[in-house]
């Protein structure tokens, strides 16, 4: 028979190989024991996703805003500091979209948290086919931007619009209307289009918080001999007050930086360019990325300014 072989001992190089693997292993042990290390490493993709996503173009827009940026001279690009922003204050165009900006919002705040209220009053009733109704309810915010302004730009066409063919034929008009052409009738229709599609939203929102507020309360002020006018004055505005405040910022947030509905609707006419368009038109079409990311930072202090109130008004308290 043959002999075998005697074993021979584990190489140095070998050795080393299986230390360090042992020496990986109960690191990675320590890691996966230890809860915060665990959680570092779990979130690390994340947060490196996200910083290369938004926090790294975020940078270089800061970046763009303190230089002479422009795409069309790329031999002229130079520091300038704060130039950009002191020019983008004092640009006549820029206190022009402002103002429609502030207009917009206004009127938009004001129509969506009247008619949403409305609606949410009337679903938070008992009435049969209500819960069809409240499904019906949210179809519009479920329709993308893009969509919406495209469906509403055929509403209101000049040629061939619905709304011209509707009212020809009840003869409330003796010809079809371009109802766009007219800068301040595209600026309502602009806003009619976002409150169209947003209302539903808060809706829901104001109809939660409806649903949220205790019968008893009711039951005891009826008792007490309280009206339906005394109960919605002392006891729905009061509680419903927090998700009012709430929907009041979110649709403050949404209107100021609204940009697909009105690119759709009137692409960059004069008449419905906001902030948000003329920061566009200056940075993506005009190449002028230092003035354009300076705008973009001005806009991002206001939306800044918002979400501050926006999360105090979320850790404010309701006592019952």
């Amino acid at each position: 028979m043959r002999k075998r072989a005697p074993l021979q001992a584990p190489s140095q190089t070998l050795r080393m190989k299986i230390r360090n693997k042992q020496k990986w292993q109960r690191s990675l042990s320590a890691i996966i024991d230890n809860q915060k290390w665990l959680a570092y490493l779990i979130l690390a993709p994340v947060v490196i996703l996200i910083f290369f996503m938004a926090y790294f173009p975020a940078i270089q827009s800061f970046r763009f805003s303190l230089m002479y940026y422009n795409t069309r001279l790329p031999e002229r690009i130079h520091f300038v500091g704060l130039n950009n922003y002191i020019r983008i204050l004092k640009d006549p165009l820029f206190l022009e979209a402002l103002k429609r900006t502030a207009y917009f919002v206004v009127i938009a705040v004001g129509m969506i948290l009247s008619i949403s209220l409305v609606f949410s009053l009337v679903l938070n009733q008992n009435f049969k086919g209500r819960s069809i109704l409240r499904a019906l309810v949210i179809l519009a915010w479920a329709i993308p931007p893009v969509v919406n302004g495209f469906m509403w730009k055929w509403l209101l066409s000049g040629d061939f619009g619905f709304l011209n063919g509707i009212l020809y034929q009840f003869g409330l008009i003796s010809s079809y209307k371009p109802w766009l052409k007219d800068p301040f009738m595209a600026l309502n229709w602009a806003t009619l289009t976002f409150v169209w599609r947003f209302t539903p939203f808060v809706t829901i929102l104001l109809l939660g918080a409806l649903q949220s507020i205790p019968l008893e309360l009711y039951d005891s002020a009826k008792v007490d001999g309280a009206g339906a006018r005394s109960c919605w004055w002392h006891i729905t505005l009061p509680l419903l007050r927090p998700m009012l405040t709430i929907a009041l910022i979110i649709i403050m947030i949404f209107s100021f930086t609204v940009f697909d509905e009105i690119y759709t609707l009137t692409g960059l006419d004069p008449a419905t360019k906001t902030l948000m368009m003329y920061g566009y038109e200056l940075a993506f079409e005009k190449g002028r990325f230092g003035i354009g990311s300076a705008l973009a930072y001005v806009i991002g202090i206001f939306m800044f300014l918002i979400t501050y109130f926006y999360i105090k008004s979320i850790y404010r308290e309701v006592k019952y």
